[in-house]
Formats: structure tokens, C-alpha cells, sequence
């Protein structure tokens, strides 16, 4: 398998697991709330914390899978 493919495979691992966790909590899920429940908690020397939840996040907000209701995440 090419680096590319495991790395889509990676990312289509997480994309999954944020919606299924956002599926399990009908009030919505802040970034920082699903980066913890997935334990995928990261920063930037000891900023910018949790951009890789952030950045799928915002993948699946393009794709129209998820909205964003002030702080909150929901499934569509």
C-alpha cells in the first residue's frame, strides 16, 4: 500500500470515529470535547491545541456531513 493510501485510510478512520461520537451525543460535541472522547488531544508547542480534530472537523463540515451550531458539532 502507497504512503498516500494509508495516510486516506488514516484519515477516513478518524472522519468515521468523530461521526459516530457525534452520533451518540444528540446535544453536539465541541472540538476540544471530541478530541478528548477520542483521545486524539494534540497542541503545537504547548498552543494551538487540538487542530488535528479541528482540520477533520472542518473536512466534514465542507462535505456537508456535520454543522456547527455556535462552539457545537452535529451530524446532518
Amino acid at each position: 500500500m502507497q504512503l498516500k493510501d494509508r495516510a486516506q485510510q488514516g484519515l477516513s478512520l478518524i472522519k468515521e470515529a468523530i461521526l459516530n461520537a457525534l452520533a451518540q451525543n444528540e446535544t453536539g460535541l465541541t472540538n476540544s470535547q471530541i478530541a478528548e472522547s477520542l483521545d486524539l488531544r494534540s497542541d503545537y508547542q504547548g498552543g494551538n491545541k487540538d487542530y488535528l480534530t479541528w482540520s477533520v472537523l472542518g473536512l466534514l463540515l465542507n462535505a456537508g456531513q456535520v454543522r456547527r451550531e455556535n462552539r457545537k458539532y452535529f451530524l446532518i
